[in-house]
């Protein structure tokens, strides 16, 4: 547990946290929002584990928003007259 709550948790954040000052919020942003995405992914390659349906369906609604999110803001604004 103390190797879970050190090195696993306190490391990952300590680091996550830094690399905060190398790249813009919304990248960090995104990058956070896909971890559960890379959790099913690491599990099904390392696990040998396979998702159920709802898994799947999450982890689509999940890269559908970051999708979204991604090429709304990369659409310039209307310019209001």
């Amino acid at each position: 547990m103390v190797l879970l709550g050190v090195l696993f948790t306190a490391v990952a954040h300590s680091l996550f946290i830094k690399g905060l000052t190398n790249v813009k919020a919304q990248t960090a942003s995104i990058i956070a929002s896909l971890e559960p995405v890379y959790g099913i992914i690491f599990a099904v390659i390392i696990l040998s584990e396979i998702p159920t349906l709802r898994v799947v369906i999450g982890g689509s609604i999940i890269l559908g928003a970051t999708f979204y999110t991604t090429i709304k803001s990369k659409t310039p604004l209307p310019i209001p007259e």
